[in-house]
């Protein structure tokens, strides 16, 4: 068991894991700084939401706990206003008294990591935010290679057919926004290696991921990258852009891609993980 107050175990970093909560009810703030500071975290609680904007700003946190309910403006707009200002890559999670269905729905849609509803758990409570601050760490430990100049542990491998490239295109850079490095099969020119440096890639790859449509599933090469993706024991990541699913990979949940909209917030942060 850790000692009272000491860094938490999982955590790697130098400093403690910062919590920002949002909080219009003193009591549960109040239970929320003790519970998590005991824990070994700093944690900053405030009732306002538009301090909670300011603090945010101004200073480094690792994850966010949002009431929806504030005196000023609702913890939606404290959302917005962060997920459009912020490339942190912070967790956010709500909780909050409100449990109908609509808003929840709401606060997942605008990007929350989780939407908990009062009364909670407190120690189901204390296991997703470890969770969460995993995740943070994970994407901070590879933010701070790609600074230093090094390379990250390996990178992730996109299969795909030439005929979806706008789409994966997309992909790769808003997977390069969160610092994952990426390779695909345009970023070398075609020449008498072209098949030796495809093995090689995926050799190397951590993470390995298909874009299933009908024109990938005609390709002989999507197919034989597959094939020996999976031969290598790498993690396999599908996402399905149009058509079904492919036998090869029907015991490994997909993501939803038809409408051809990124993967939301998650998907990126499975990947990060991927690569440590």
């Amino acid at each position: 068991m850790e000692p009272e107050g000491a860094i938490p175990e999982f955590w790697e970093l130098k400093r403690k894991p910062r919590l920002l909560v949002v909080e219009d009810d003193n009591d549960v703030g109040n239970l929320l700084k003790i519970c998590f500071t005991n824990l070994g975290m700093d944690v900053t609680v405030t009732v306002m939401g538009r301090e909670g904007l300011a603090l945010f700003s101004t200073e480094l946190f690792d994850l966010v706990m949002l009431d929806v309910n504030l005196p000023d403006i609702d913890g939606f707009e404290v959302m917005r206003v962060i997920k459009s200002s912020s490339s942190q890559n912070v967790p956010i999670y709500f909780l909050t008294q409100r449990d109908e269905r609509t808003y929840k729905l709401e606060g997942l849609g605008l990007g929350a990591d989780d939407y908990i509803t009062k009364p909670f758990d407190l120690d189901e409570l204390k296991l997703r935010v470890k969770v969460g601050l995993r995740h943070r760490q994970n994407y901070l430990k590879v933010s701070e290679h790609i600074q230093a100049g090094k390379p990250a542990a390996g990178h992730v491998f996109i299969s795909y057919s030439h005929r979806d490239g706008d789409f994966t295109h997309k992909l790769a850079q808003e997977m390069e926004k969160h610092h994952i490095p990426v390779w695909i099969d345009d970023r070398i020119d075609y020449g008498t290696r072209w098949p030796h440096v495809i093995q090689e890639k995926i050799d190397s790859c951590q993470a390995f991921i298909l874009i299933m449509s009908d024109n990938a599933r005609a390709s002989d090469w999507v197919n034989n990258e597959l094939t020996y993706a999976i031969g290598k024991g790498k993690k396999i990541f599908p996402l399905l852009l149009k058509g079904d699913t492919w036998l090869a990979v029907a015991s490994i949940q997909y993501v939803n891609v038809r409408n051809r909209k990124l993967p939301d917030e998650s998907f990126y942060k499975t990947l990060l993980d991927a690569l440590l």
